[in-house]
């Protein structure tokens, strides 16, 4: 209990930290299965009680009466004991101090674009409170390694009342004040424009030209540029050139190239005619305590710093071994979730994927929608259509008049199917698209389909078009 004084107003108000080993089931949880497999490597170097191996003789641990009495007194294993029981009832349990939530970031983003980190660095010193400040590090867990927004903002605005959208509006542009100048920008306009602003050039003629001529500067009509903005096309070219000096994708350059190697947790297979989600164990190292290290705590010779010792790390082996098991169990769950929602996705492809969000699946599952994301992070799934990362599996719909919620996953790629099947001479327009989705079922509006005809990085149709 933490006691705050106001004036002369006395504030009570209860804290709960992060442990050590807190942080570490977090980042268990979180652990791609071959980041995992070094944190066992580096746990088993920092811990002699842990084997890899299973002993000769079957492993029980019933300890007799003393060494249980042992474990029972050191403080340590009661915070631990009670940090499993949170863990095991998927309690949330959030940092409160800076620094504390400073280190549990880090460790939630383990293995992410270097990118991301930069940009977490930045926003634990923004001064947001908690809200705000989970509401960024979703926001920058969504841009991508160009440095650019990619979330679907109109599909969280309109399932969650409580955040409206200028909310979601003064957040973005809090995160654009960071660096790189121009990071997560929704669009190649807004990167540019938001570049040339920290120039001191945000009322300029570069300015006017990225904001109101940028489609035709891309095709490069400087003529028609320079009579609708009363320039020369030589200033147009002259601006033009400023304009190319600025940076596309301001996020590249925080960007690490490295091969990554998928290893599928789950494996979803029809059998018998049910889909069935099979957990493929092989990855997971097979953890055991040392026997030899349980008779030395037995022992009553052992001297008592050597106990303490022992039975210190014996505490750490049990809480390691149960966090993995946890890991197991809830990506297991979520997996079956998955499989019980996306059983169209299995037999069609993407056209049959249903929209699904992490808080439907945290609600089911009667755990915290951010747990549901650490599990998801990293985590692969074979299927008959391929093997995708779990977070592909998560996507917002759009709503049709006859009741159905189509997912944008499957809009985008019915969108992309039509433009890549299209007259290369008569390219069709947004509205034509809209009207081309229309007869597959799908009803979106004109603007919906220039937003994610823009997210898939297609340009418009006089851009398209080809002689």
């Amino acid at each position: 209990m933490a006691e705050q004084y106001l004036g002369h107003v006395q504030v009570q108000r209860m804290e709960q930290s992060l442990t050590p080993q807190m942080l570490q089931s977090l980042k268990i949880l979180q652990a791609p299965i071959l980041d995992l497999q070094t944190m066992v490597r580096e746990e088993m170097d920092q811990n002699p009680t842990l084997e890899r191996d299973a002993p000769e003789t079957e492993q029980s641990t019933d300890f007799d009466e003393a060494a249980r009495e042992e474990l029972r007194e050191i403080g340590e294993l009661t915070e631990l004991a009670e940090w499993d029981a949170d863990f095991r009832s998927n309690r949330e349990v959030r940092p409160q101090a800076d620094d504390e939530r400073y280190q549990f970031m880090m460790d939630s983003i383990e293995g992410a674009a270097s990118l991301q980190k930069h940009l977490l660095e930045q926003l634990a010193l923004a001064g947001l409170d908690a809200r705000d400040r989970g509401i960024a590090e979703v926001l920058i867990g969504s841009i991508d390694d160009d440095g650019y927004l990619q979330l679907d903002l109109d599909g969280i605005i309109g399932s969650t009342p409580e955040f409206p959208e200028e909310l979601f509006d003064r957040l973005i542009t809090v995160i654009q004040g960071f660096d790189p100048v121009g990071v997560c920008a929704r669009d190649l306009k807004e990167c540019l424009l938001l570049q040339l602003r920290h120039q001191g050039k945000g009322d300029s003629l570069e300015a006017i030209l990225v904001r109101d001529h940028l489609d035709k500067l891309g095709a490069h009509q400087y003529e028609q540029i320079a009579r609708a903005m009363h320039l020369q096309p030589e200033k147009v070219k002259e601006l033009s050139a400023a304009i190319a000096d600025l940076d596309p994708k301001p996020g590249r350059n925080y960007t690490t190239d490295k091969t990554e190697y998928v290893i599928p947790e789950i494996t979803v297979e029809k059998r018998n005619g049910i889909w069935t989600v099979i957990q493929n164990k092989s990855p997971y190292p097979r953890l055991f305590i040392s026997l030899k290290y349980i008779e030395l705590l037995k022992d009553k010779n052992t001297a008592a710093e050597t106990r303490k010792y022992i039975r210190e790390k014996i505490a750490k082996s049990k809480f390691f071994i149960r966090s993995i098991e946890q890991r197991q169990d809830t990506i297991y769950r979520i997996a079956c979730e998955i499989a019980r929602v996306q059983e169209d996705f299995f037999e069609e492809g993407i056209s049959g994927l249903k929209p699904l969000t992490m808080r439907t699946v945290a609600d089911i599952l009667e755990v915290h929608e951010t747990t549901v994301s650490r599990a998801c992070n990293g985590k692969y799934m074979a299927t008959p259509q391929g093997t995708f990362e779990f977070k592909y599996f998560f996507t917002t719909g759009v709503a049709q008049a006859d009741g159905r919620i189509i997912s944008n996953a499957a809009i985008k790629s019915a969108l992309a199917d039509i433009v890549r099947t299209e007259s290369k001479r008569r390219p069709l327009s947004d509205q034509r698209i809209g009207e081309e989705l229309s007869k597959q079922g799908l009803d979106i509006a004109r603007r919906t389909v220039a937003k994610y005809r823009e997210q898939l990085k297609i340009l418009p149709a006089r851009l398209r078009r080809q002689a």
